[in-house]
């Protein structure tokens, strides 16, 4: 134990605070690296692990309270109902699912293992962590090497994965140095018997807290160099899959002006390529392309002679129709301000195009006039020179647009009657194995109109096996389909191979659609009046799709995992005289919100909404008066029992001493049969001596320490428990009957410490 100390002293309780922190580190890039979800039970259970040897109780009352605690935690991740009541069962459900992993692990049959006994793995583990780092601490009192596993850990998962580390790296630099530095001078008193007074050991320790924390506050906001070395983990896979080494073959994630072949994994770009002012978050449509070759996809002027119009010199409204004109806008504005060296000659625009504010247009080394350029397929729109019709770069651009309101109701009731020339080009399909439009029926057979059918497919993904991956992603082979290839045999991938499916799943229906790429809103960095200011990167790259619906127009949805649109889909509730939509905003005086949910993996971990692109920012609007949800209820109840708990707690840290006293009298007391316990209980009241107040100098002899107790007490107990403990420790004379006749003697002194 760590001796001499009140292990309720502060300087105790900040260590195992430290070392939880740093233990903890190990847990958060699972999320990210693996498909483990409900991290926040094993987070619990580590802290339970933690408290248990922090209050130092044997073994044999410690590891039952530890098992009792696994069997909870994996009751509140896989089953339902009370713990209280379903405990027993669930001791006999444990008991057959671990002789049944038993066998598959004597097999070599890891990949039939179940998730509760895999879990239970990992509760084991963290339960020997937590008793390794307790024995560091208290015994040892060192924790450099477990702090260094723990760098290489983080360090190695930041680089070949998604999960980035900058944050971890600075907790554990600043945890890390204070353990060390506590430890340290824990065993220098330790070593040269000296108390804190004399080593000065709170000036020491204020002073190198200070130094810990300015140096990491100045390295964590200084500026840094940008990395010298490239990615190594393309280099690292190539080595092992025989498919070139070198940086030449390393793909970063952004917006690509090639999609010939897609697939493959790429690495991920944080740098930003523009800032919008908006009131709300958007997707950024750049263009959409409609022939699918079976490797990517192409635009219609590489199959057909397709024309531009070019607009008049002055003439800003540009015009792209996306949607009918019965559907409902709403008329918005935003500036779009690109960052230096990301080079566009076309526009990323939310919603449908209505206008560009040309004396808010400005260029990168633009001499002499402009024109705009559409292309009225792929709503395509961006800017060229007058002279020779070259690339104009846009630097910064305010757009109008039309932010649309689709109704459900309306999406249900069209007809299937497309115009020719929409069926000409987005029901394109190339030679498709037959598996593809089987699967697209049989996940549609139940639905009899074209929403429902659309809302299957975009639903598919989210609840059959399918993973978000970017680095380890297939490529077709050689006379491989691209979306037969995802869909039947990997089930993994990025947001290409998810609107890649899903728009050739509604072709082989009959449904025209195509495949749709740009930037997802990005994320909010600060607030200007009414709009919100967006900062979207290089990782905000992506795909989606946008399907026709006759008298409605494109209609965009979202098949990738993990992904939330920005759409607005209303649904009409006539019964009830109020209109539902998917924002949480009213129409009229007579609207009401409620959120629509879209069909999602209720397992989904938290953590994979922050995929590239994918992230969502709280737009922080909330619900108004007139609004017909449930109002809120003040949640007396739980107050009620929050202040009992509360008032419980601090009840039990206010008597813990006693407490603690009292349990180990009882414990003891059980022992009235057992012989060689008596040199255990003795140590055990020295324990509990320290623990009530009554300290031992560092320059006492345990006879000195007996008679001062004695006469704190007015008693002669002591002094003849420690004579015998003498006899016992270091005479080597046997313990038999030891403990029956001075068992009276020893009660009688705790009971003296609990009054």
């Amino acid at each position: 134990m760590l001796k001499n100390r009140n292990i309720f002293s502060f300087s105790t309780i900040l260590i195992y605070v430290l070392a939880f922190v740093v233990l903890w580190e190990w847990l958060r890039p699972l999320p990210v690296i693996t498909d483990t979800g409900n991290l926040d039970v094993f987070i619990w259970f580590m802290l339970f692990c933690f408290l248990l040897m922090y209050i130092r109780l044997v073994s044999y009352v410690s590891i039952p309270i530890i098992f009792i605690g696994m069997m909870y935690s994996l009751h509140s991740i896989f089953f339902e109902g009370s713990f209280l009541r379903e405990g027993m069962t669930m001791l006999v459900w444990f008991g057959e699912d671990l002789a049944r992993n038993v066998r598959y692990v004597i097999g070599n049959d890891m990949t039939s293992l179940s998730f509760e006994f895999r879990s239970f793995l990992l509760f084991l583990v963290l339960a020997i962590i937590s008793y390794l780092i307790h024995f560091w601490l208290c015994h040892l009192k060192k924790i450099f090497f477990f702090l260094l596993i723990t760098v290489i850990y983080v360090t190695v998962i930041d680089t070949f994965t998604e999960y980035d580390a900058s944050s971890a790296i600075v907790r554990l630099v600043v945890a890390g140095f204070l353990l060390m530095t506590m430890l340290y001078k824990m065993r220098i008193e330790e070593k040269e018997q000296v108390t804190s007074g004399e080593f000065k050991g709170k000036a020491w320790m204020n002073t190198l807290t200070f130094i810990i924390a300015f140096v990491a506050v100045v390295s964590f906001f200084a500026p840094k160099y940008a990395p010298f070395w490239p990615d190594p983990l393309p280099m690292v896979q190539g080595a092992i899959t025989g498919e070139g080494v070198g940086v030449a073959t390393v793909r970063t994630i952004g917006y690509s002006s090639s999609d010939e072949q897609l697939g493959g994994g790429f690495t991920n770009d944080d740098s930003t390529v523009f800032t919008a002012n908006a009131k709300q978050g958007h997707y950024w449509r750049g263009e959409s392309r409609e022939i699918y070759t079976g490797r990517g996809w192409l635009s219609v002027d590489h199959q057909l002679n397709k024309t531009f119009r070019y607009s008049d010199y002055y003439d800003s409204r540009i015009a792209v129709q996306l949607y009918d004109q019965k559907v409902q806008k709403d008329l918005q504005e935003t500036t779009v301000t690109m960052v230096d060296g990301n080079q566009f000659w076309h526009f990323f625009y939310p919603g449908e195009l209505v206008e560009v504010n040309t004396d808010k247009l400005s260029f990168y080394s633009l001499q002499g006039g402009f024109r705009y350029l559409i292309d009225y397929v792929s709503g395509k729109v961006g800017t060229t020179t007058s002279e020779d019709g070259k690339a104009a770069y846009l630097k910064e651009y305010t757009l109008t647009y039309h932010s649309p309101k689709f109704m459900i109701e309306d999406l249900r009731s069209v007809s299937n009657s497309d115009p020719e020339h929409i069926k000409d080009v987005y029901l394109q399909l190339p030679d498709l194995p037959e598996r593809v439009g089987q699967l697209a029926s049989q996940i549609t057979e139940e639905h009899d109109n074209r929403y429902d059918k659309v809302k299957a497919i975009e639903g598919y993904f989210a609840k059959n096996g399918f993973q978000y991956e970017t680095t380890d992603v297939a490529i077709p082979s050689e006379g491989q389909d691209y979306v037969d290839q995802f869909l039947f045999e990997t089930q993994k991938g990025y947001c290409d191979n998810y609107s890649t499916s899903m728009v050739v799943m509604l072709r082989t229906l009959d449904i025209p659609a195509r495949w749709v790429k740009g930037f997802t809103q990005g994320e909010v960095v600060g607030r200007y009046g009414v709009y919100n200011k967006y900062q979207i990167t290089n990782a905000n790259a992506h795909s989606w799709v946008e399907v026709y619906f006759p008298d409605t127009g494109w209609v965009p949805f979202e098949p990738t995992r993990g992904f939330n649109h920005t759409f607005e889909f209303v649904e009409e509730q006539r019964e009830m005289g109020a209109v539902v939509d998917q924002d949480g905003r009213g129409q009229d005086n007579t609207s009401r919100p409620e959120r629509l949910q879209d069909p999602e993996n209720p397992f989904l971990p938290l953590e994979e909404m922050d995929s590239p692109g994918g992230g969502s920012e709280s737009t922080g609007e909330g619900l108004g008066k007139d609004s017909d949800l449930t109002p809120f209820k003040f949640p007396f109840k739980l107050v009620w029992l929050l202040i009992a708990v509360s008032l419980i707690g601090f009840a039990i840290y206010k008597n813990h001493q006693k407490l603690i006293t009292t349990f180990f009298f009882y414990l003891f007391k059980l022992k009235s049969n057992e012989e060689s316990i008596y040199i255990k209980a003795y140590e055990r009241l020295l324990w509990l001596l320290d623990l009530n107040g009554y300290k031992r100098y560092d320059d006492e002899t345990l006879r000195e320490y007996a008679e001062r107790i004695d006469g704190s007490f007015s008693t002669s107990e002591m002094k003849v428990l420690t004579l015998h403990y003498e006899t016992l420790y270091y005479g080597n004379a046997k313990e038999e009957q030891s403990w029956k006749d001075k068992k009276q003697l020893w009660e009688v002194l705790v009971k003296k410490i609990n009054s």
